[in-house]
């Protein structure tokens, strides 16, 4: 047969190259295109303007991230000598984001079925892909979820997908670093893969690599501080919450009408009566096409969602301790006397700022004498970081901006200070 190869171009890896027709395939599906019209950070464009990236440019450069690892394990441990697991690994990459909805985890809030849920349907309902898993043989697609539920039957696929260091976070990492134009986001890619190694069927790190390692785990605590948690792609997450709310509570009243029949499938409806095709005919296009729609509908407070979240009219984010109920009921009393809805214009978030996990969850460390040791017992570094939160309250800038006795009164409350 003729040597196949598709080589793609690629901001960060350079080239991603396919090699398998079988592959491709997958690749070519229309549940892996559909990615393509789903961003990478979800609302984060709206702070950082060059987050444009899609989750299928990711799940491509996490595919060719496991192809590169699989070459070294192969070349210096001999696995994967079974063209199985080979294929287990790759398609697991490529496919282990293919369950995201639009605007992904702000779209979960609304209706609360996570995106891995609706992987592991995709990869086992829709009648494309599990097709092309099944020339593998019948077995295929249900061992491929059960990696994907870390269901323990292939211990040495798992950690490579799902772990402190895998290939989801290698490659979203340094492309989401590339894409907002942060420089703390980047690591040495090639050397943290070369440093992993196999021993008695468990991935290991050398520990010659501990200052590589280091500088990804600082890579991808600064990342969720100052690019995945940043105060005002928070805010632009609570106001899409806010819109969908809105819009749930009035499809099921029958107040709204102009509502995309691919988003009304969904909402509202129990998730046992959703099927995979209705729920892959969603994307963002589908929620951006709803919002300027609505932003001329009857319902004022819909309205008004819409058009801030187009215009980018975002919410004030205010840092402080997490209110009382007296200080809620003062501040929704005071909001709603200057004609916000308190239910949909005042709102509450906790940022939780990831650490490094070290209990059942470590990364271990191989040192030159071939005993074992767990990363934060090595490293000062990582022992510091530990995880934090931070709360804020999300309100309309003309409440913090405004002028007057009543704008005085809800910013008293909202930064605790006394008439």
């Amino acid at each position: 047969m003729p040597h196949f190869e598709k080589v793609l171009k690629d901001p960060v890896h350079d080239e991603i190259l396919v090699e398998d027709p079988w592959i491709w395939q997958l690749v070519n599906t229309a549940a892996v295109q559909r990615l393509r019209r789903i961003r990478q950070l979800g609302t984060s464009y709206l702070t950082f303007h060059g987050a444009e990236h899609s989750r299928f440019t990711h799940s491509l450069g996490a595919y060719e991230t496991m192809r590169r690892l699989l070459i070294h394990l192969q070349q210096e441990c001999g696995w994967p000598s079974d063209e199985r697991d080979r294929k287990l690994a790759l398609s697991a990459a490529l496919l282990h984001d293919v369950g995201h909805g639009p605007f992904s985890h702000t779209f979960e809030a609304i209706y609360p079925v996570h995106h891995e849920h609706w992987t592991h349907r995709i990869i086992l309902e829709d009648d494309e892909v599990r097709s092309i898993l099944s020339e593998v043989d019948d077995d295929f697609p249900l061992d491929l979820v059960g990696i994907l539920r870390k269901k323990g039957r292939h211990p040495m696929v798992e950690p490579l997908i799902t772990s402190q260091l895998d290939v989801d976070r290698m490659d979203y990492l340094l492309r989401d670093a590339l894409n907002t134009g942060v420089s703390y986001g980047r690591f040495e890619l090639a050397r943290l893969l070369r440093s992993l190694t196999l021993v008695d069927g468990q991935i290991l790190l050398r520990a010659n690599a501990l200052h590589t390692v280091e500088q990804y785990i600082l890579a991808r605590y600064f990342m969720y501080t100052q690019v995945y948690l940043h105060p005002v792609t928070v805010g632009s997450d609570v106001l899409v919450f806010q819109i969908l709310r809105r819009a749930a509570e009035l499809i099921k009243s029958g107040e709204l009408p102009d509502v995309p029949a691919e988003l009304l499938a969904i909402i509202g409806a129990d998730e046992a009566n959703v099927s995979v095709a209705d729920y892959l005919a969603m994307d963002e296009s589908t929620l951006l096409y709803a919002f300027r729609t609505w932003s001329k509908c009857h319902d004022e407070v819909l309205a008004d969602l819409s058009r801030r979240f187009l215009h980018r009219r975002l919410f004030s984010p205010v840092l402080r301790s997490e209110p009382n109920v007296e200080e809620w009921a003062a501040l929704r009393t005071a909001a709603r006397s200057l004609g916000f809805h308190p239910d949909y214009y005042v709102s509450g978030r906790a940022s939780e700022i990831a650490g490094y996990v070290y209990r059942g969850e470590g990364i271990l460390l191989l040192r030159e004498d071939g005993t074992r040791t767990e990363l934060s017992r090595e490293s000062r570094v990582v022992r510091a970081l530990l995880p934090d939160s931070e709360y804020r309250i999300f309100v309309p800038k003309e409440v913090v901006e405004g002028t007057g006795p009543q704008f005085d009164r809800v910013r008293s409350i909202l930064f605790n200070r006394t008439l």
